[in-house]
């Protein structure tokens, strides 16, 4: 039996979160950050939590697979496509406050 594997369309998580997540860098200021301290941070506003869930729901009914597609391609494409962001490498496990369990997290750095 051969399994096959489905790729999350994720188009509109992306057309949810890439505001949220866009106004969230324009509040940050010269900074360094991992992608679960950033995710954090955004679901402490009630309105960011609102997209986020709302984003979720648009992932399919399987939760874990939802927040990998939601961390991994929405939220981390999100940031490594912001201008104002650089890549500033991938959290080791030796930093664990900052390992995301729904991707691999990356740190990043706002100079602008």
């Amino acid at each position: 039996m051969t399994r096959s594997f489905h790729e999350p369309d994720v188009t509109e998580a992306r057309r949810i979160m890439d505001p949220v997540i866009s106004q969230m860098v324009d509040s940050l200021p010269i900074c360094q950050f991992s992608t679960k301290r950033f995710i954090e941070v955004m679901l402490e506003r009630d309105e960011f939590e609102v997209a986020y869930k709302a984003a979720l729901a648009t992932l399919g009914d399987e939760p874990e697979m939802a927040l990998m597609a939601l961390h991994g391609q929405v939220i981390s494409v999100s940031l490594r496509n912001d201008a104002r962001l650089d890549f500033a490498g991938f959290v080791r496990d030796d930093q664990p406050d900052h390992i995301d369990p729904f991707s691999h997290s990356s740190w990043w750095r706002k100079e602008l």
